[in-house]
Protein backbone atom coordinates (compact mmCIF):
# COMPACT_ATOMS: atom_id res chain seq x y z
CA UNK A 1 0.00 0.00 0.00
CA UNK A 2 1.21 3.63 -0.96
CA UNK A 3 2.69 5.70 2.08
CA UNK A 4 0.24 8.53 1.34
CA UNK A 5 -2.45 6.31 1.69
CA UNK A 6 -3.80 8.02 5.05
CA UNK A 7 -7.19 10.10 3.85
CA UNK A 8 -9.90 8.79 1.64
CA UNK A 9 -11.14 11.08 -1.20
CA UNK A 10 -14.49 12.21 -1.86
CA UNK A 11 -14.81 10.61 -5.83
CA UNK A 12 -18.82 10.98 -6.42
CA UNK A 13 -22.09 13.00 -4.90
CA UNK A 14 -25.09 12.13 -6.56
CA UNK A 15 -29.12 12.59 -5.47
CA UNK A 16 -31.24 9.92 -5.67
CA UNK A 17 -33.94 9.97 -8.23
CA UNK A 18 -37.33 8.24 -8.37
CA UNK A 19 -35.89 6.64 -11.48
CA UNK A 20 -33.96 4.17 -9.26
CA UNK A 21 -36.35 2.46 -7.33
CA UNK A 22 -37.69 -0.79 -6.92
CA UNK A 23 -40.68 -1.89 -5.90
CA UNK A 24 -40.35 -1.42 -2.28
CA UNK A 25 -39.80 2.30 -2.80
CA UNK A 26 -35.71 2.46 -1.92
CA UNK A 27 -33.00 2.52 -4.78
CA UNK A 28 -31.70 -0.82 -6.58
CA UNK A 29 -28.95 -2.05 -5.21
CA UNK A 30 -27.52 -2.30 -8.95
CA UNK A 31 -27.91 1.37 -9.31
CA UNK A 32 -25.46 1.61 -6.27
CA UNK A 33 -22.93 -0.89 -7.62
CA UNK A 34 -22.67 0.96 -10.72
CA UNK A 35 -22.42 4.49 -8.89
CA UNK A 36 -19.51 2.45 -6.49
CA UNK A 37 -17.61 0.81 -9.62
CA UNK A 38 -17.49 4.85 -11.01
CA UNK A 39 -16.35 6.09 -8.28
CA UNK A 40 -13.73 3.26 -7.50
CA UNK A 41 -12.35 4.11 -10.93
CA UNK A 42 -11.81 7.62 -10.42
CA UNK A 43 -10.66 7.27 -6.96
CA UNK A 44 -7.81 5.09 -8.67
CA UNK A 45 -7.15 7.22 -11.46
CA UNK A 46 -6.14 10.01 -8.17
CA UNK A 47 -4.03 7.56 -6.41
CA UNK A 48 -2.18 6.89 -9.63
CA UNK A 49 -1.72 10.61 -10.01
CA UNK A 50 -0.67 11.07 -6.21
CA UNK A 51 1.49 7.77 -6.42
CA UNK A 52 3.11 10.09 -9.96
CA UNK A 53 2.36 6.38 -11.74
CA UNK A 54 1.80 6.70 -15.45
CA UNK A 55 -1.38 6.92 -16.52
CA UNK A 56 -3.05 3.59 -17.42
CA UNK A 57 -5.98 2.03 -19.40
CA UNK A 58 -8.12 0.93 -15.95
CA UNK A 59 -10.79 -1.93 -16.48
CA UNK A 60 -12.92 -3.54 -13.64
CA UNK A 61 -11.99 -6.77 -13.09
CA UNK A 62 -13.59 -7.80 -9.81
CA UNK A 63 -16.34 -5.82 -6.68
CA UNK A 64 -15.19 -8.15 -3.53
CA UNK A 65 -17.34 -8.17 -0.55
CA UNK A 66 -20.32 -5.41 -1.07
CA UNK A 67 -22.82 -5.09 2.15
CA UNK A 68 -25.59 -3.33 2.07
CA UNK A 69 -25.82 -1.49 5.71
CA UNK A 70 -28.95 0.89 4.76
CA UNK A 71 -31.52 1.01 2.27
CA UNK A 72 -30.63 4.23 0.16
CA UNK A 73 -34.01 6.18 -0.14
CA UNK A 74 -35.49 9.01 -3.26
CA UNK A 75 -33.77 12.23 -1.97
CA UNK A 76 -30.48 10.90 -0.37
CA UNK A 77 -27.86 12.78 -1.68
CA UNK A 78 -25.15 9.85 -1.34
CA UNK A 79 -21.69 10.25 -1.19
CA UNK A 80 -19.17 8.05 -2.33
CA UNK A 81 -15.71 7.88 -0.50
CA UNK A 82 -12.71 6.10 -1.48
CA UNK A 83 -9.31 4.86 -0.69
CA UNK A 84 -6.50 2.90 -1.56
CA UNK A 85 -6.20 -0.61 -0.11
CA UNK A 86 -3.60 -1.89 -2.54
CA UNK A 87 -1.29 -1.45 -5.75
CA UNK A 88 0.04 -4.68 -7.17
CA UNK A 89 1.91 -5.56 -10.04
CA UNK A 90 -0.99 -5.10 -12.32
CA UNK A 91 -3.73 -4.07 -10.47
CA UNK A 92 -5.36 -1.37 -8.09
CA UNK A 93 -8.39 -2.22 -5.15
CA UNK A 94 -10.13 0.52 -4.03
CA UNK A 95 -12.28 0.37 -0.72
CA UNK A 96 -15.42 2.59 -1.21
CA UNK A 97 -17.16 3.48 1.46
CA UNK A 98 -20.95 4.76 0.62
CA UNK A 99 -22.83 7.41 3.06
CA UNK A 100 -25.61 9.77 3.41
CA UNK A 101 -26.57 12.77 5.89
CA UNK A 102 -30.45 11.91 7.24
CA UNK A 103 -31.53 14.49 10.25
CA UNK A 104 -28.14 15.67 11.12
CA UNK A 105 -26.35 12.15 10.97
CA UNK A 106 -24.04 10.73 8.64
CA UNK A 107 -24.85 7.16 7.98
CA UNK A 108 -23.00 4.36 6.52
CA UNK A 109 -25.37 2.53 3.40
CA UNK A 110 -23.07 0.45 1.48
CA UNK A 111 -19.39 -0.74 1.01
CA UNK A 112 -17.01 -2.42 -1.16
CA UNK A 113 -13.66 -3.34 -2.46
CA UNK A 114 -13.37 -2.93 -6.14
CA UNK A 115 -9.85 -3.96 -8.04
CA UNK A 116 -9.08 -2.72 -11.75
CA UNK A 117 -6.32 -4.31 -13.57
CA UNK A 118 -4.07 -1.90 -16.29
CA UNK A 119 -4.80 -2.91 -19.65
CA UNK A 120 -2.76 -2.21 -22.82
CA UNK A 121 -5.97 -2.15 -25.57
CA UNK A 122 -4.88 -3.15 -28.94
CA UNK A 123 -8.31 -3.28 -31.09
CA UNK A 124 -10.50 -5.57 -29.60
CA UNK A 125 -7.51 -7.50 -27.24
CA UNK A 126 -6.62 -6.26 -24.12
CA UNK A 127 -4.08 -7.95 -21.90
CA UNK A 128 -2.63 -6.87 -18.62
CA UNK A 129 0.14 -4.65 -18.32
CA UNK A 130 2.17 -3.62 -15.30
CA UNK A 131 1.46 -0.48 -13.15
CA UNK A 132 4.84 0.95 -13.96
CA UNK A 133 6.23 3.15 -11.04
CA UNK A 134 4.27 1.21 -8.48
CA UNK A 135 5.25 1.58 -4.83
CA UNK A 136 4.13 -2.05 -3.70
CA UNK A 137 3.32 -5.61 -4.56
Amino acid sequence: MSESATERHLALKVMMMPRDTNPYGTIFGGVLLSYIDQAGAIGARFEVARNRLPKQDLVTVAMESVEFHQPVFVGDCVSFWTDLRNIGKTSITMHIVVETEREGDVTKVTEADVTYVSVQTDGQKRKPVPIRGRRSS
